[in-house]
């Protein structure tokens, strides 16, 4: 294979057919009837053990996803890696830790688990287009990290899928584990600039002073509605050549006033306000193939174009955090990936979820796998019936109720889903469910794809496509009771005290507010939008971004007298 030149630097897969030996400690040698029995392989010694080779890595043998029974050692090869660059990383900090006293703050550029669908290819170099940087990037080591006192913050650019005009640009991270574990997030700012070379690699590059200043408020506001630090990348070099935002003298106000914002927010309620939990599962990975046909739709593209644009705020959590109990109750989970759950997690998960009238969205295969693959898992975790599809293909729903609060007065053509080839294909079968839509996959089958299920405690949704867009997500949510803010579709962030919109066309558009507030304040523009209310109409220039303070009068007034305290 050819070097990969990604960002990440993702290892090859080894061409060789017996692989570099596999050392284990003596002690553990008395175990090899485990390890035969846990590979499924009566030959396996620990002197013969070795990495999987190129062919066992490209393949899976139960379609889009790994048979435990069948590929445990290659399950437990990519696990090893992550844990072994999640060990490696926490040996650094601890070492700086102990250099120091403990007095300097330690620190990696790791963790991204929302963005690595894409590889090589993405950044221009063509040798790995259908690979997923996931299993072989060794940054599913995370909670590894998390659970380490000696690690104090972790950074990442900001994601590349779609930084452009009426984009997001979030982190790499999820980042509420981070929080969770004290653990700060750094955002680092690498926007392209409309005055960078133009050869430069695009990455989303402006073109003219007003998207430019439109995209560093937008991802000001993120980073201030998620409590995170920030640092504008600066230097560079031939091949990537970024633009220092304080030498420049149309940024500088701008730059200014972003400190001033950030100070000012800091003061303010910083906790998350969301009412939706997004889960990622981090173990689920090792599951499932190396290539990107389903990473790519179920978390990539799910999140840049459709979770930032519910029009309410959502948290990113790891399922093990949640699973462990250290989440606080939502309104509505969208579980992304947890394809594989042991007794142990599935029975946690079950516990947690079926109480309190949450509502649960599943997505594609859930539950999927135990000890080996079955639908029968899926209903165990769901409570909903499934059949199956063995003839690889894409998934698309294809609404065919329209009287459902989800789905009343939408449009006849409203259908979502990937061309990516994916296998096992899902369907439902339960007869107790509220078909919304049908799932049209191979040999030409729709049947039910897209259902409800209500029971005494909880609300089981299920979507047997990804890549689910923002209104069907935006109904969802209401459904579910979650407040919606804003209906039109704007990337959106807030918090208790701020609000931000980031729109392409701009228009007319009413904010709904959770509870009233004494005023709301546009912080960019300097002015007072309305007073004393819970609801507001403004009017969004195209190709803006606004961010406003919403919250009390006394704290507004600090933040203005200090102001022109230093203006003096």
């Amino acid at each position: 294979m050819t070097k990969s030149t990604s960002p990440l630097n993702i290892p090859p897969v080894p061409q060789h057919v017996t692989g570099p030996r596999i050392m284990i400690r003596p002690s553990a040698r008395r175990d090899m009837a485990y390890l035969q029995k846990w590979w499924n392989d009566p030959d396996i010694t620990f002197d013969t053990a070795v990495v999987p080779s190129a062919a066992e890595q490209d393949v899976t043998k139960h379609f889009t996803f790994r048979d435990p029974t069948k590929e445990q050692n290659i399950i437990d090869y990519y696990r090893c890696l992550a844990e072994l660059c999640g060990d490696l990383i926490v040996d650094f900090a601890k070492t700086v830790k102990e250099a120091t006293h403990r007095k300097a703050l330690v620190g990696a550029f790791y963790g991204y688990l929302m963005e690595l669908a894409w590889n090589s290819d993405f950044f221009g170099d063509g040798t790995e287009a259908t690979y997923s940087g996931y299993q072989r990037s060794g940054h599913l080591g995370l909670a590894k990290v998390l659970a380490s006192p000696d690690v104090d913050f972790l950074v990442s650019p900001l994601s590349y899928g779609f930084r452009g005009i009426g984009g997001d640009g979030p982190s790499m991270l999820p980042t509420e584990s981070l929080r969770l574990h004290n653990k700060l997030y750094i955002y680092e700012e690498d926007s392209r600039m409309h005055i960078s070379r133009h050869d430069h690699p695009n990455y989303g590059k402006t073109d003219t002073l007003e998207e430019n200043i439109a995209i560093l408020k937008r991802n000001l506001a993120y980073v201030v509605t998620h409590g995170h630090g920030i640092w504008w990348l600066a230097g560079g070099s031939q091949t990537m050549p970024h633009i220092e935002l304080s030498q420049q003298p149309a940024f500088q106000p701008l730059i200014k006033k972003f400190v001033e914002i950030g100070n000012f927010a800091i003061e303010t309620e910083m906790h998350p306000s969301a009412e939706i939990a997004v889960i990622l599962d981090d173990d689920s990975f090792y599951y499932e193939t190396i290539h990107n046909d389903l990473d790519f739709p179920l978390i990539f593209q799910q999140r840049l174009w459709g979770l930032s644009k519910i029009g309410a705020p959502y948290d990113l959590y790891l399922l093990n955090d949640l699973l462990e109990g250290k989440v606080r109750p939502y309104q509505l989970y969208i579980f992304l990936n947890p394809f594989f759950l042991d007794d142990r997690r599935r029975e946690a998960l079950k516990s947690m979820i079926r109480s309190e009238h949450k509502t649960a969205l599943w997505i594609y295969a859930p539950g999927y796998i135990n000890q080996t693959p079955a639908i029968e898992n899926m209903t165990d975790l769901t409570g909903i019936s499934f059949g199956r599809g063995d003839f690889p293909w894409g998934q698309r729903i294809n609404i065919i109720n329209f009287s459902h609060p989800i789905t009343q007065g939408l449009r006849e053509d409203t259908s979502w889903g990937t061309d990516m080839r994916l296998g096992p294909l899902f369907h439902v079968t339960d007869p107790g469910c509220t078909v919304l839509g049908n799932v049209v996959y191979s040999q030409g089958r729709c049947v039910p794809g897209f259902v409800v299920r209500k029971f005494t405690d909880w609300v089981s949704i299920y979507s047997a496509a990804p890549n689910i867009p923002p209104l069907i997500l935006q109904r969802i949510a209401k459904f579910a009771g979650v407040h919606i803010y804003n209906e039109a579709g704007d990337t959106f962030y807030a918090t208790p005290n701020f609000l931000s919109l980031h729109t392409a066309g701009g228009g007319e558009r009413l904010i709904r507010l959770p509870k009233a507030v004494e005023v709301v304040y546009d912080l960019f523009d300097e002015r007072v939008i309305a007073n004393n209310t819970k609801e507001f109409l403004i009017n969004l220039e195209p190709i803006s971004t606004v961010l406003y303070y919403t919250g009390s009068i006394k704290l507004l007034e600090k933040y203005i007298n200090k102001k022109l305290s230093v203006m003096d």
